[in-house]
């Protein structure tokens, strides 16, 4: 078993559990949009200078299919998500987001045509049963309001991304997928450039430090080491991992916020590792 694709998704999962406290918390001072360009901005101008860098010759059909991975992935994704998140918890948020790899197999399955082993089907069904007992000691009522409807929206947008990219990646590798994916989906967000950078100028030492932690963990690193699990997995089995983030949320909580999780915590975190665990045997036993 090759050790690489599993360190990063669990990169992946560490930083992105991190970040919904994170943008929970800059959306008392920022409004969505300038939110999402302030975490994006650096990325894309990264990725836009590697892939010029590279003069690697794309046709006009993979440009079309790197405008609609960014424009789903990164700015309709942000865009409903951040709303979303400014009327719901970041518990209840994580929550509904980390419903994605659902919408991923149903993609595969319905649309894509793609065979999915009956196992997979028993595994996501037991890893949302323990996702939805872990939330109801995190304000469960909040999951009931109109932005939930926002963020399922976007954890739709995030499994159609999932299953665009993969291709690309086939084809042109995790690099510059990665790099053209940020340039097409920051593009429109540059609307709010002049509000972003105005409010980012008077932001506190704090939220300074909670917008470089986006930047550069969760947004720069958390979509490499993503999208290389992506390009090795595929988009179904990939997503699939995603439920672990809840479960790494309860130990970061435990270990530096000494916070104890309680029983029905506990009980969903192990329904999520055990149906997490007989997957990864049943797959590569």
């Amino acid at each position: 078993m090759t050790i690489k694709p599993f360190f990063y998704l669990l990169i992946t999962i560490l930083v992105w559990g991190s970040s919904f406290p994170a943008m929970s918390y800059l959306l008392k001072d920022l409004n969505p949009m300038e939110l999402a360009l302030g975490r994006f901005l650096l990325p894309s101008i990264l990725g836009l200078l590697y892939f010029l860098k590279t003069k690697l010759n794309i046709s006009m059909r993979d440009y079309l299919h790197f405008f609609l991975s960014g424009f789903f992935g990164i700015f309709l994704y942000n865009f409903f998500l951040n709303t979303g998140q400014t009327s719901i918890s970041a518990g209840a948020s994580s929550f509904i987001v980390n419903c994605n790899p659902l919408f991923a197999f149903l993609i595969g399955f319905y649309l894509l045509k793609q065979k999915i082993k009956a196992y997979y089907w028993v595994g996501i069904i037991i890893c949302i049963v323990g996702v939805f007992i872990i939330s109801l000691e995190r304000q469960l009522d909040t999951i009931l309001n109109e932005g939930a409807f926002l963020i399922f929206f976007a954890a739709f947008l995030t499994a159609s991304y999932f299953h665009i990219v993969k291709p690309l990646i086939d084809k042109y590798g995790v690099a510059i997928s990665l790099s053209l994916t940020l340039v097409f989906g920051t593009i429109p967000m540059l609307f709010w450039f002049n509000s972003t950078l105005n409010s980012v100028s008077v932001l506190d030492e704090k939220s300074i430090f909670a917008l470089v932690w986006l930047t550069l963990f969760p947004t720069l690193l958390g979509y490499y080491t993503w999208t290389y699990s992506v390009g090795y997995f595929g988009a179904n089995k990939a997503s699939f991992f995603l439920f672990l983030i809840p479960v790494f949320s309860i130990i970061i909580d435990y270990l530096f916020l000494e916070n104890l999780p309680s029983l029905t915590t506990l009980l969903g975190g192990s329904l999520i590792l055990s149906s997490v665990s007989i997957i990864l045997y049943l797959n590569f036993k």
